[in-house]
């Protein structure tokens, strides 16, 4: 026991209280929980009532976790594998003075630390330079955009977060451009919003329909599927004008149920609130044996499932699972051959993957799957658990993107790497990469004069 005439101090700390006033003290405290995760909720939802107090609950209730990053020497925007290329930052390139003397462009996303964002550089590939970048503000641009979501992650709603995906280049330099599950922006050579889409929300590939128009992978809010909770992800097949407009939405739930696959959705014994997660819709842009122009190319990751769908008609024309596992990118070779970026992903306690991610190629003449870039992907040991894809240009030449290791890779027809970039910063962390895009040159000079002709207003690093 404590004296009776200890120190002030300790006849506070030690002083006897009532119970109804602890009972009260944890009322209280149970109330303020309450509020607390009342104001969390209705900023996450998007409501209004909260104002400022929503927000400031929202940075609160991120803190342990902005403590347990800065403990363990993380940042999420640190990619999941930080050996590749070590030493090198940057472009480099195996010929000297840089570049690879190829005709064209790349748009590429790669996450700043030190301005804390993602910058979007439209690469010559002929000598390696940055022509153009652009450095959207998201905070701005999303600001006062819907938070309605079950499905979206609300805190990635930041420029600090942000990772552009497969951004679409317009021939006047705007860019039309996403994150995953975020509203779809028009942007112009400045960063500057032209408009904004968020009826609903987008995510993955940015693909055009030949006409003007683009396929973008969204999805359905709530599910038009009766009896599911709000966080089943009911991808769609959304077309989208040049302007913003939603031209058609196609649920790929419903669809397979109209179907009678509901296999596909709801396996027996397990519930699964992301069954197909799509990630790439490649249009057909003209008629082949197996195909017709305004066919869909679809990858269903979690399925590990390539199908051929045709709005036309409503029809799956074709459809096969493996031996890709949870594969992303399908890419038209020519009248009879597909190619898609097969991650070799498979989960069993944890992620992994068998080997190296690869690139498989499926002929429709002889149902045979081949991989002619095997010991390639083997020998740069491109190992994208998630994400990745790949670009064979009209030369033969090919470009990897090997995200989980925040690099780009460039090789020449006979194999040979003759370019690399690894999205090292000046911290010698490796950062998040955005999906890439090739822009073939006559399309990328059109869009570069428009750009030099532009006036940003001394805005910096445009």
């Amino acid at each position: 026991m404590r004296p009776e005439g200890g120190l002030p101090v300790e006849r506070f700390l030690f002083r006897k209280i009532e119970v109804w006033v602890l009972l009260l003290l944890v009322l209280v405290d149970l109330l303020g929980f309450i509020a607390f995760g009342g104001l969390i909720l209705e900023e996450l939802q998007g409501g209004k009532r909260a104002g400022e107090l929503g927000k400031a609950a929202v940075e609160v209730a991120e803190i342990p976790g902005d403590i347990e990053d800065v403990l363990r020497g993380k940042d999420p925007m640190m990619v999941r594998s930080q050996n590749a290329s070590p030493g090198l930052s940057g472009w480099s390139w195996s010929r000297p003075g840089g570049g690879t003397g190829l005709p064209g462009y790349w748009l590429l996303g790669h996450f700043d630390v030190d301005r804390q964002q993602s910058l979007i550089d439209m690469v010559r590939l002929s000598d390696g330079k940055v022509v153009h970048s652009w450095a959207p503000d998201i905070d701005a641009l999303l600001a006062d955009a819907p938070r309605t979501s079950a499905l979206a992650e609300f805190a990635n709603w930041r420029t600090a977060k942000f990772k552009p995906y497969q951004p679409w280049l317009m021939a006047n330099g705007d860019l039309i451009v996403k994150d995953d599950h975020t509203p779809l922006l028009r942007i112009d050579g400045c960063g500057r919003k032209v408009w904004r889409q968020d009826a609903t929300l987008f995510h993955h590939s940015t693909e055009s329909d030949g006409a003007g128009g683009f396929w973008i992978p969204s999805v359905v809010e709530p599910s038009r599927v009766s009896g599911l909770p709000p966080r089943f992800f009911d991808d769609a097949l959304t077309h989208v004008a040049a302007d913003g407009r939603i031209l058609a939405q196609i649920s790929l739930p419903e669809l397979f149920l109209r179907k009678d696959m509901a296999y596909i959705l709801f396996p027996p014994g397990v519930y699964v609130e992301d069954p197909l997660h799509l990630n790439d819709i490649q249009p057909v842009l003209s008629d082949g044996p197996y195909w017709k122009k305004g066919d869909l190319f679809l990858s269903l990751r979690l399925r590990s499932m390539v199908l051929l769908y045709r709005p036309s008609t409503d029809e799956i024309v074709w459809m096969k699972e493996g031996p890709w596992m949870g594969q992303h990118d399908v890419d038209i070779l020519d009248d009879h051959r597909i190619a898609v970026f097969d991650n070799r992903a498979q989960h069993r306690k944890d992620g992994m993957i068998v080997g190296t991610s690869d690139i498989a190629v499926y002929d429709f003449a002889t149902g045979a799957v081949s991989r002619p870039y095997h010991d390639l992907m083997a020998r740069e040991q491109v190992k994208s658990l998630y994400e990745g894809q790949f670009t064979l240009l009209p030369g033969g030449n090919l470009i990897v993107e090997d995200h989980n290791s925040g690099r780009v890779l460039i090789f020449d027809p006979q194999g040979t790497r003759i370019g690399e970039f690894i999205n090292r910063n000046r911290n010698g962390k490796v950062y998040e990469i955005g999906w890439g895009r090739y822009i073939a040159q006559a399309d990328g000079d059109v869009a570069l004069k428009a750009l030099d002709a532009l006036d940003c207003g001394g805005q910096p690093g445009l």
